[in-house]
């Protein structure tokens, strides 16, 4: 990205939000689509349910990955867009190259522990076919764990710099390319959900290339990191773990916020509900698209502005961006209410997920009553990570998945004895509680 385009971030902050959040927003809705068509394709295995119930068992720990290469990336991205306020290029350059370097270290070591520790993992957790079909889906996933946090990194550069429209684009062909090998792999090759996870790591691999192209060979970013990870800052390594820390502590919470309510559904409804869990939660996935798309131009506007000691800025991005995201999430929330049962019939594939409707459109009609309370959390959340205090988005997310949302969860499902439902009930009161929580730190600590 030039000098020149840089410089038109520093511009009127309700402008240059949106030009950002969109093509993000584009981003996410093709990777939205990927976990549709994945989840459709799954679906139409033997035995679906297991498959599905396979895939949800694993989501907690593949979600720890991406909590962990979404941290180094946050921390990176909020780095250097302050170093871009400050005219700070040189410094600019130094955290994409440590960023970079940690993103592979991590990435390696933490695939390979999982890798091994997946057998008894989860047949520790769960027994039978759901056990069985998580070992492998989670296997391949977790070995293919360096290219996640690669491109993750890569594309952190280039939205931290207010490029969002090529890292769009490699990550929007990661995921059309990703559902084009799912049917090949699947069915193609007799695969099965292995093939489900290959298809994934195959395609992240390749999203890679366009990323390593434009910053390393073109070098038409306006950042030039190193690629020889041995020239690592270690003041910087720290400046970013400072936020990235608890960014991804804030991400692995809501991991480990699925393992629990996995195990709370198990507990109230059996394996088939966590079917329900992970078949609503990618449907509600939609509900999130606009407000991860702002959620991104937050984290790089603020932390520019911030970077820059422009406070006055930093409130008007702020203030801007929950008017348009309630915005559109109360839009969304509106139309999966009334027709949550339509968009639910989608994996209905054979009589044990028919059965499975009713609990699927309730999942449904409860956590949408909560879309427009979700933008004010998740905003704060990535101001905070922004401007490089990203202990306060840690305590967003702690008051939201554990001390509110599980906790009522628990309480509605097993001293309630409302079951199941109480357990959507602890998610909707932990998103507007959460909301409410947000206001009140950004306002402590004189953001609003």
């Amino acid at each position: 990205m030039a000098k020149g385009d840089v410089e038109k971030l520093f511009k009127n902050p309700e402008k240059v939000l949106l030009k950002l959040a969109t093509p993000v927003i584009l981003a996410n809705g093709f990777q939205t689509l990927y976990n549709f068509m994945d989840a459709f394709w799954v679906s139409l295995l033997k035995n679906s349910q297991y498959a599905l119930s396979g895939i949800g068992l694993v989501m907690p720990f593949a979600f720890s990955l991406i909590a962990l290469a979404n941290g180094i990336g946050i921390g990176t991205n909020s780095l250097i867009s302050r170093s871009i306020g400050k005219k700070d290029k040189k410094t600019a350059d130094k955290a994409s190259t440590s960023g970079f370097a940690l993103s592979i270290i991590v990435g390696i070591f933490f695939g390979l522990l999982l890798f091994i520790l997946s057998v008894p993992l989860f047949n520790a957790i769960s027994h039978g076919e759901s056990s069985e079909n998580a070992i492998k889906y989670a296997k391949i996933l977790f070995i293919g764990a360096p290219f996640l946090f690669i491109s993750n990194l890569l594309a952190a550069i280039l939205r931290a710099e207010g490029d969002m429209k090529r890292s769009m684009f490699a990550l929007a062909m990661g995921s059309i390319l990703n559902v084009l090998l799912d049917p090949l792999f699947i069915f193609g090759f007799g695969m099965g959900i292995e093939g489900a996870a290959l298809a994934t790591i195959i395609s992240r691999a390749i999203t890679i290339y366009p990323l390593y192209f434009w910053i390393f060979k073109e070098r038409s970013s306006y950042v030039h990191p190193s690629l020889n990870i041995t020239r690592l800052d270690l003041k910087l390594c720290i400046e970013i773990f400072k936020v990235g820390i608890p960014a991804s502590l804030s991400l692995l919470l809501l991991s480990l916020s699925i393992f629990l309510f996995n195990t709370l559904i198990q507990k109230v409804y059996g394996p088939l509900g966590v079917t329900v869990y992970i078949t609503g939660s990618r449907i509600g996935s939609l509900a999130v698209l606009p407000a991860l798309g702002i959620q991104a131009a937050v984290i790089t506007l603020t932390g520019i502005w911030y970077g820059a000691k422009r406070h006055d800025m930093v409130k008007r991005t702020v203030i801007y961006a929950f008017k348009v995201g309630i915005l559109m999430e109360g839009i969304i929330g509106i139309l999966i209410f009334l027709f949550s049962r339509p968009i639910g019939s989608i994996f209905i594939h054979n009589a044990y997920m028919k059965d499975l409707l009713p609990e699927i459109s309730r999942y449904l009609k409860t956590t949408a009553i909560g879309y427009p309370f979700m933008p004010i959390s998740m905003f704060s959340v990535g101001t905070f990570n922004g401007i490089g205090k990203s202990i306060y988005a840690f305590l967003i997310t702690t008051f939201r998945v554990i001390i509110i949302a599980y906790a009522f969860a628990l309480l509605y499902a097993i001293l309630f004895h409302i079951g199941l439902f109480g357990v959507w009930l602890g998610m909707l009161t932990g998103t507007i509680a959460a909301s409410f929580f947000g206001i009140f730190l950004l306002k402590v600590k004189n953001i609003l």
